[in-house]
């Protein structure tokens, strides 16, 4: 694929909806009126894996020749990747190796053990997953499968707008805004891309944990920005340190600003959307819903789209939200 097109997304989808699930998206008559809005959210934490991560990684293997999948494949994640390649790969019989950090939650570490795949673990502060990753394909000659920076995985990831837009033109809805989560970029390049050929007027928003909004900062001076913390988020899905030198040339067309919000903010969110929707949420998937009920954004009387990107959270850790918002 030589440049990320709608039809290259509706190509993706066709590929790979045997593969995946139709999400649904649904609206919440509680956070309708509390946000003088109509909300739409996209639950990919209903999701195989329990996020998106599948659309891209099974778009791109399913790609690969016979001898590229006899050969094996390596990839590096945070953890929602790792599932998705871990699981794709085990439909497509062949074997992976991920690099993982090793302070990754443990139910993505388990996930990607029990789909099949071999991890190695590296320090994330002091190494680059991407060397090491390069080292493994080259001495074993296997494909390296990107978490975003890849047209074939960002059109894979793609295909959740290609659902929603179907699904918002059968209930003849134009929808003004549209919010979505971003590490690296690949889902809302991919999305957004679909959204606003389905919807010219659209307008779409990159959000990203506080001290890790490199999207955002990126967007306001026109070019690639690294991120200076060093810290730790709540957010462990959406600490890439900067934009992919793939995914930010897409987003500067299709996206109309980006929004930051505090794991603080995050946590209040993944508790109410458990009590008033009845859905668990991981705090990376939960930053768009958190920008919309913190007012980072005037949606009053718009229709505004908003990305449920995964549900990958440790128990204990969703225990102690809980118990402690």
């Amino acid at each position: 694929m030589d440049a990320l097109t709608p039809q290259e997304i509706d190509k993706a989808h066709e590929r790979i909806f045997p593969l995946i699930i139709k999400t649904p998206l649904i609206s919440s008559e509680t956070i309708n009126k509390k946000t003088n809005a109509n909300v739409y959210f996209k639950l990919e934490n209903l999701q195989w894996t329990g996020s998106f991560k599948l659309r891209g990684a099974s778009n791109k293997i399913s790609q690969l020749s016979n001898e590229e999948k006899s050969r094996g494949i390596v990839s590096y994640s945070s953890g929602n990747h790792a599932q998705a390649v871990a699981y794709a790969s085990n439909l497509f019989g062949v074997q992976a190796t991920i690099i993982m950090p090793k302070n990754a939650p443990s139910i993505k570490i388990e996930n990607t053990k029990k789909y099949g795949a071999d991890i190695i673990f590296y320090d994330y502060k002091h190494e680059s997953r991407e060397k090491i990753a390069s080292e493994i394909a080259r001495k074993e000659n296997k494909k390296i499968i990107k978490p975003y920076d890849d047209l074939d995985v960002i059109a894979g990831q793609g295909t959740v707008g290609k659902e929603i837009a179907e699904e918002l033109r059968l209930k003849n809805i134009q929808p003004d805004l549209y919010l979505c989560c971003c590490g690296g970029g690949g889902l809302i390049a991919g999305s957004s891309t679909y959204l606003r050929y389905a919807f010219p007027n659209i307008k779409n928003f990159a959000v990203e944990p506080e001290k890790f909004n490199d999207t955002q900062l990126s967007l306001k001076n026109n070019f690639i920005v690294k991120n200076k913390e060093t810290g730790e988020s709540i957010c462990d899905a959406l600490l890439a340190p900067q934009p992919g030198d793939v995914t930010f040339p897409i987003n500067q067309i299709t996206l109309d600003g980006g929004l930051a919000v505090s794991d603080e903010e995050v946590k209040k969110t993944i508790v109410e959307l458990a009590e008033e929707m009845k859905v668990v949420v991981e705090p990376g998937g939960a930053v768009a819903a958190t920008a919309l009920l913190t007012n980072k954004i005037n949606v009053k009387n718009k229709n505004v789209v908003l990305m449920i990107s995964g549900g990958n959270i440790d128990y204990e850790l969703f225990s102690s939200i809980v118990r402690n918002c």
